[in-house]
């Protein structure tokens, strides 16, 4: 990804090495084979989450099913990717959840468990049920915007399917659901996905200034902004920062902006505002330039 996310979802198919994937599903095809020699110790693992009107699906933690260090290995690949292309370096331990048919998850938003939910499916692409798609409600008002047309279906919401070794990424505050699953009630013909959450976890600098230093000299401005212009303004905004050795910024570009606001608030000149302050920074001298994903969290 070349240019700043601005979109409400991203989707990255092939996230992993084709081979890291099927290791793990490998795992829990081996999981649910030869069910004459299951046991309590190894088997019942399945939290059944009902919860009426909004969750009916099967979850567990990953590494009850799948080795913990292939699981580690997909944190660890999903960190490096975001920090380097998003700047948020903070990613929660996944779930393991498998969608049976009558399995759905309703319309809800995330809004305080991260800045982007993340999605990736070890799903088969040639199984043997339908449904399971990602659902994400389109960033509008959806009442207004139609007020002359009609509208159903994908006229008001996304659908992502959950394709083997794809990653889906989402704005957490955007409502989202899962279309109910039917078909064959084989296990492994199921929606499988490993999910969680992705958040700031300081600054991520390639060069010779750590990561504190560059953030320190970030506070300021925020604060500055958050106290005043950006009262009304939420959601994360992440720089590229390109420092000299003298300390002075050469080159800056927004790698992630979901800025929004419940009041209209201006938002470009926030943008406009914080672009001005972090060019004027000066930063500590050092012996070489750096590079520095910076988030800014309003």
């Amino acid at each position: 990804m070349d240019q700043c996310l601005r979109e409400r979802f991203v989707v990255v198919d092939d996230f992993l090495p084709e081979k890291q994937g099927l290791s793990m599903r490998e795992d829990i095809d081996a999981h649910f084979s030869n069910p004459e020699r299951h046991q309590s110790s190894t088997h019942q693992v399945w939290n059944y989450w009902h919860v009426p009107g909004s969750y009916t699906y099967l979850r567990t933690t990953p590494e009850k099913v799948i080795a913990r260090d292939k699981v580690a290995a997909f944190v660890e690949a999903l960190r490096n990717w975001s920090a380097r292309t998003l700047g948020l370096a903070g990613v929660t331990w996944p779930y393991l959840s498998l969608y049976v048919p009558g399995c759905v998850q309703g319309l809800h938003n995330d809004s305080t468990n991260g800045r982007l939910g993340y999605v990736y499916s070890l799903t088969r692409d040639d199984r043997q049920t339908i449904g399971g798609q990602t659902m994400l409600v389109q960033d509008r008002d959806l009442f207004r915007s139609n007020l002359e047309r009609a509208a159903a279906g994908v006229g008001l919401f996304d659908l992502v399917e959950p394709r083997f070794n794809r990653l889906t990424l989402f704005d957490d505050r955007i409502p989202h659901a899962v279309q109910r699953v039917d078909g064959s009630m084989d296990p492994v013909e199921g929606r499988f996905v490993l999910h969680g959450h992705i958040g700031e976890a300081g600054v991520v600098a390639q060069g010779a200034l750590s990561p504190d230093a560059i953030q320190q000299s970030c506070l300021g401005v925020l604060h500055e902004l958050r106290n005043g212009a950006a009262k009304a303004v939420h959601g994360p905004l992440v720089l590229c920062i390109e420092i000299a050795p003298s300390g002075r910024v050469q080159g800056m570009r927004p790698i992630l902006d979901r800025l929004a606001s419940s009041t209209d608030a201006d938002l470009q000149s926030i943008r406009d505002a914080v672009a001005d302050r972090i060019e004027g920074l000066q930063f500590p001298e050092a012996s070489a330039p750096t590079r520095a994903n910076v988030p800014l969290i309003f």
